[in-house]
């Protein structure tokens, strides 16, 4: 058990070092708990629980200096301790959300901690030495691993037995309802993604999606490649016409003799 318990706090280490800096898609609900799933021996609860998280988290992003709730730790304890105790969906639900909010608050923590290297990096900017701001910024590196990766092994490790005696004291009923959260939590990350989706300009790719795959039944890779060409073209149409409006005002504008 320990060491599975290290191998979920390095992952989860990696996935929160990863949001920071190369972001391969390691942060994602439904990569880091499909990958905690293979460490604990049970990839179907682990693609079950993260998929359905991925699901309530479609529109989850990082917009300004909002931080959102994190994802990869969320999945990664709510894979790990479903897995634990046998308790399925309902109970890596009700531990991930929680766990993820916790992380939240953490990495926001760290992000403060962080803006003493900014401010380190500034003065080694005015100085010309370079080699120390690069220097600064790696120094962020190891506080968003250990933001990561020490919740979730005290939560792997610690929480299997606690969450399992915690567990037998909550109501059947509880269970049952979150079960049934589970099938409305997808549908309120998919509305929530529509709404994004309908902005200015943009429902009519939308709706174009919704007549090729309803009326014309086209599979999933034809409409993402449908999708792809008309996108391209839609930027090249508001390219030129950017190109042109600038042309037009430079032209008009002559020169003051």
């Amino acid at each position: 058990m320990l060491i599975q318990c290290l191998m979920l706090a390095i992952w989860a280490g990696i996935c929160t070092v990863d949001e920071r800096t190369l972001w391969t898609g390691t942060p994602k609900a439904i990569l880091a708990g499909s990958v905690a799933g293979l460490i604990m021996g049970d990839v179907t609860t682990g693609l079950v629980i993260s998929g359905t998280l991925q699901m309530m988290w479609l529109a989850n992003a990082a917009i300004g200096a909002y931080v959102p709730p994190n994802e990869a730790t969320g999945a990664i304890i709510g894979v790990a301790i479903a897995s634990m105790t046998g308790g399925g969906l309902a109970t890596g639900l009700a531990v991930a959300v929680p766990t993820a909010l916790l992380c939240q608050q953490i990495i926001m923590l760290t992000n403060t901690v962080n803006i003493f290297f900014l401010h380190q990096a500034d003065k080694a900017v005015e100085t010309g030495d370079f080699d120390k701001v690069a220097r600064y910024n790696y120094l962020g590196i190891p506080l968003s691993f250990v933001a990561g990766a020490v919740p979730v092994f005290l939560a792997s490790y610690f929480g299997g037995p606690a969450v399992e005696s915690v567990l037998d004291f909550i109501p059947e009923q509880v269970f049952d309802g979150l079960t049934v959260a589970a099938g409305i939590i997808p549908v309120v990350g998919m509305g929530m993604l529509l709404m994004m989706m309908m902005g200015k300009n943009m429902w009519i790719f939308l709706l174009l999606g919704f007549v090729f795959s309803a009326y014309l039944g086209l599979g999933t890779i034809a409409i993402s490649l449908i999708g792809i060409s008309l996108a391209a073209l839609y930027d090249l149409i508001i390219n030129k016409n950017e190109k042109e409006a600038v042309n037009v005002e430079t032209s008009e504008g002559g020169y003051d003799l």
